[in-house]
């Protein structure tokens, strides 16, 4: 049984990926800065799984300390955290750089960078003091260097993620813990229809493309829990992943997916 903590996993991907861990025996924590979604995502969870290996816990990821409590919690709750997942992001308005104000892109940047950069402080020390453990960083648009007009701060935060998470990689080898990456792939959600529902490019290329949340985290969870590689990338837009996207389009729009 492995134990397992999710940042921003109030709603989204990290909801489902909750759901997923606990369906197949793990222990999870989850967390937002949130208090009201975390509250009816605990429901919920509880309502699905019991409440016997789930635990929750407000964490703001642009604040260390509130990081730090909620590892501490975690190991206090569900015992040595085997794996972390820094999940939690936001997007800000799908605008030129110029239009948006300030408030809107510090607060990108501290919860996608600063946030990515606060947990994998906080589990990489833990696990080196537990003896072992996985880290997992979320990649998203901007990390492979592509470039989406009105995306520029966003993608700015995932690139500097993408390198961070590199050089942890590197910088981890000689240690018994594990660092990877996950690129999650095309799926609906609230974060995701955002930004792809401002145009009608975005639009089309979500209805047709994306994923229904809970069968997406139910493979990104039976991949997590496969890997023992360090240094690997769990990536749902490799060629073979999306053509097989393609050759279901006939059959997810027949049943209304």
């Amino acid at each position: 049984m492995k134990n397992i903590v999710i940042t921003g996993s109030s709603r989204g991907i990290g909801l489902g990926l909750a759901h997923a861990f606990l369906s197949k025996g793990c222990r999870v924590m989850i967390s937002s800065s949130n208090s009201s979604n975390l509250d009816k995502a605990l429901n919920e969870l509880v309502e699905q799984h019991g409440s016997e290996h789930i635990s929750a816990k407000t964490c703001d990821v642009a604040n260390y300390q509130e990081v730090q409590d909620l590892w501490d919690h975690a190991q206090k709750s569900i015992g040595q955290v085997d794996i972390w997942i820094n999940n939690a992001g936001i997007a800000h308005p799908l605008l030129p750089f110029w239009k948006l104000d300030m408030t809107q892109i510090g607060h990108t940047l501290d919860v996608n960078l600063a946030g990515t950069i606060n947990g994998s402080h906080v589990a990489i020390r833990g696990m080196i003091e537990q003896g072992s453990g996985y880290l997992y960083n979320l990649e998203g648009q901007g990390a492979d260097g592509g470039i989406i007009h009105g995306m520029g701060v966003f993608g700015t935060s995932k690139a500097a993620v993408h390198y961070f998470s590199k050089s942890l990689i590197e910088e981890t080898r000689s240690l018994k813990i594990k660092v990877g990456t996950i690129i999650p792939g095309i799926i609906r959600t609230e974060l995701q229809a955002k930004t792809s529902q401002q145009t009608d490019a975005g639009r089309l290329f979500l209805s047709l493309l994306g994923e229904n949340v809970r069968e997406a985290t139910e493979d990104l969870a039976k991949r997590i829990l496969a890997n023992n590689t360090h240094g690997v990338c769990i990536n749902r837009m490799t060629t073979p992943d999306m053509i097989g996207k393609i050759a279901t389009l006939p059959i997810n729009f027949l049943l209304g997916r």
